[in-house]
């Protein structure tokens, strides 16, 4: 290729400030699949017709709209003479909200937008125009996270910030970390009802109430160094599970967006020590399930195990939303001697230790470690030792009630239980010492 033709195929033009809203239909492949080549034809014809109609208006111009090969679209919102960021992102905002309008209606396939606000160039490739920036594939990235959190848009914090006329409706989705992005960004969406899977018929009071409940919770998991915020994932959760329930009222169902974060608290009881760089991170494989670490590192659980507990303890593991997250400071006492039993504990994270009657230590425990099921299988069905937080840690309880209602459960803590009052019995010395683990 020529000097010439190179220099025509890269004359760059000027960076300027856009906002970009990327679409891409849900379920698309599957949609398609049975389809002949004109059938699909036809059919995204009709689709990015929609999509332009739409759009295409003139409160919402100036901007470019580029179908793909396939079912997704680029949107480019540019400034208009004086405008300034927040006329170029509400403007974006109403386009992205009369398209969800059209899916909860009908008159559109369901679709999923990522709106971001972001500068971009453009350079001649031959006879033709192309446009240039790392905003492109963040927006995208934005796009494709809709399907994780249940939204049908996301946009970055820039958009939220400088948005007029929305701010009621906006809502704290999670603080991620994204590829192409040096560091994490915050990301948002828009609940009001009869969109973004709202019914229709909710109160709008109500709803914004949930809005606001959810909101206050995630400034506890994103932090705000302004403010002094620091992450406090034990208020988030319990601030976000009274919103979860409270829109399961409203709705009848639960909110995708808070059980993601939800999730993550219970995979990730603490902040990682990179959380202020790097946010969730969402596409690294998640930790081994509650069971599978169970399995792997409890001796007791080991010796217990059969094929029929494996797969009621690993495969099926729906028994594991019933031990909920508890965190506790180094020094306060998680089991008092002579008290009823109020659960069994597995430790996840930290040392604890279990003192007799008389304060003398009996045992250290470390992550990994299940305690408290003895006082269920013994005579006295009351704790016989006193277990204390050596360090800050993090449990995982399941309560009394709950541990009733799962004889599978049940059964494989009393062989735990059995088993490590054997080994006990052979080793100590001192039979006082059982008390530790009658705990």
């Amino acid at each position: 290729m020529s000097r010439k033709k190179l220099e025509n195929m890269t004359k760059n033009g000027p960076e300027r400030e856009v906002v970009i809203l990327m679409t891409d239909m849900v379920r698309y492949a599957r949609t398609s699949s049975g389809m002949t080549p004109e059938e699909i034809r036809d059919f995204l014809i009709d689709y990015h017709g929609s999509i332009h109609d739409i759009i295409y208006r003139e409160e919402s111009l100036p901007l470019e709209i580029e179908p793909s090969a396939g079912d997704g679209s680029l949107v480019i919102f540019d400034k208009r003479p004086g405008e300034d960021r927040a006329g170029i992102c509400t403007r974006a905002l109403q386009v992205a909200m009369r398209m969800a309008g059209a899916i909860a209606d009908g008159s559109l396939a369901p679709t999923r937008m990522g709106i971001l606000l972001g500068p971009i160039t453009e350079a001649q490739l031959g006879t033709r125009m192309s446009k240039f920036g790392a905003s492109f594939a963040v927006a995208n990235r934005l796009e494709e996270l809709c399907g994780h959190f249940g939204t049908h848009l996301l946009m970055d914090r820039e958009v939220a910030r400088y948005q007029k006329g929305f701010g009621n409706y906006l809502v704290t989705i999670a603080k991620v970390s994204l590829t192409s992005v040096l560091h994490p960004m915050n990301i948002f969406t828009l609940y009001k009802p009869g969109i973004q899977n709202c019914p229709k018929e909710v109160a709008e009071d109500d709803l914004l109430k949930f809005n606001g409940m959810k909101n206050e919770a995630m400034e506890f998991f994103t932090g705000n160094l302004l403010l002094g915020v620091e992450p406090d994932f034990p208020r988030v959760r319990e601030e976000l599970l009274i919103a979860q329930n409270y829109f399961k009222e409203l709705t009848g169902r639960e909110d995708v967006g808070t059980e993601r974060i939800l999730e993550y608290i219970r995979e990730t009881p603490f902040p990682a020590e990179d959380f202020d760089r790097r946010g969730m991170i969402l596409m690294e494989k998640k930790r081994d399930s509650l069971g599978e670490r169970l399995f792997h590192l409890s001796k007791e659980l080991l010796r217990a195990m059969n094929s029929s507990f494996y797969h009621a303890l690993v495969v099926d593991t729906e028994w594991e939303r019933f031990f909920k997250l508890e965190w506790c400071k180094k020094g306060d006492t998680i089991i008092k001697i002579d008290s009823v039993p109020d659960g069994v504990y597995y430790l996840d994270s930290g040392t604890t230790v279990a003192f007799n009657g008389k304060g003398e230590q009996l045992a250290t425990m470390e992550a990994g470690t299940i305690f408290g099921e003895m006082a269920y299988f013994g005579k006295e069905k009351k704790r016989t030792a006193t277990v204390v937080a050596k360090t800050d840690v993090v449990l995982r309880r399941i309560s009394t009630e709950d541990f009733k209602k799962l004889p599978v459960i049940i059964e494989i803590f009393e062989r735990i239980a059995r088993a490590r009052q054997r080994e006990i019995a052979d080793n100590l010395k001192h039979p006082e010492d059982i008390a530790v683990s009658s705990a």
